[in-house]
């Protein structure tokens, strides 16, 4: 998981601290009270990957608070021994991965070819014989003479605007809240937030999981930031 986040030259350092991390956590005294010891070990992938408390507590099955204490530990331990993996960590968090990058350019390409193809087989008799209809991606084939939609395939036919479809991708990578995407496309709250569970659900059905694990950590973390906006403002 990590090595397709962080920097290459940091692969290294990465394995480095992970095969010592068990022995590191068993003479750290902050450990003591905090068992089971090879709950640090699972956790400790996804704290090189910045991952939000939420996120680590929602995957281990324990709380958000818990999460935190084991998370700090692991970094407390990262900037002892590991410096510049731990500094790379900390850029990590302000930066959007390579990888993250090129998942979503190509999950945005697949589904701007899905919505502006014309030509596509019949649903029914395979023909090639079709011909698109209307602004929805309907077909209807010369063969068999009926009508199908192939965004049914992917349910997307139960989302309206289809031409705001990318533009709410790449606010859902900035980790936008529904509010703004509602106050920036225009799209009810209720809208936008259907839309995010649905995209982040269809990014990981389609292969691109690293994409939609980080539009949920990045989400998270902004709802935290928002929240503590507001609350600061109280």
């Amino acid at each position: 998981m990590y090595r397709e986040i962080l920097p290459v030259k940091q692969h290294a350092a990465a394995n480095r601290f992970l095969k010592q991390l068990p022995e590191l956590v068993a003479s750290n005294p902050l450990c003591k009270r905090l068992k089971p010891f090879s709950l640090f070990v699972d956790i400790a992938p996804w704290t090189l990957i910045a991952q939000p408390h939420s996120l680590i507590a929602n995957e281990f099955g324990i709380t958000p608070q818990a999460a935190l204490r084991r998370d700090d530990i692991i970094r407390q331990l990262l900037a002892l021994h590991e410096p510049s993996l731990y500094q790379a960590i900390l850029k990590l968090e302000s930066t959007t991965p390579k990888v993250v990058i090129r998942q979503a350019q190509e999950f945005k390409s697949w589904l701007s070819e899905l919505l502006n193809t014309s030509v596509m087989p019949c649903e029914y008799c395979s023909s090639m014989n079709t011909v698109r209809i209307g602004h929805r991606l309907n077909f209807r084939c010369r063969s068999c003479r009926r009508t199908f939609n192939p965004l049914k395939v992917h349910h997307l036919n139960e989302l309206s605007h289809c031409h705001l479809w990318l533009p709410c991708i790449d606010l859902l990578v900035k980790g936008e809240t529904c509010k703004t995407i509602h106050q920036k496309l225009g799209i009810s709250v209720d809208t936008a937030g259907k839309w995010r569970l649905y995209f982040i659900w269809l990014m990981a059905y389609q292969g691109f999981a690293i994409l939609a694990n980080y539009c949920q950590a990045k989400r998270r973390k902004r709802y935290h930031q928002t929240w503590l906006v507001v609350k600061n403002d109280e």
